[in-house]
């Protein structure tokens, strides 16, 4: 995954938030967003809702939807 990638939040069984989100029956936090950052396995993603600030995920959590183009 790099900066520029469109992703959308995806949480698998592997996922530590996967048990969070089956316990409580919440949805995904996000459909579409652009990563702005990485560091190490983690990625800092700008939700596209209007609302939303960027947070930061793992990449296990994200699905990509789109490759940046170079």
């Amino acid at each position: 995954m790099r900066v520029g990638d469109l992703v959308k939040h995806a949480p698998g069984p592997t996922s530590k938030a996967w048990k969070i989100y089956e316990d409580w029956g919440h949805e995904r936090d996000f459909k579409a967003g652009i990563i702005i950052d990485t560091k190490d396995s983690f990625a800092q993603v700008m939700p596209s809702s209007t609302s939303a600030k960027p947070a930061w995920y793992q990449f296990e959590e994200l699905e990509i939807l789109s490759e940046r183009k170079d």
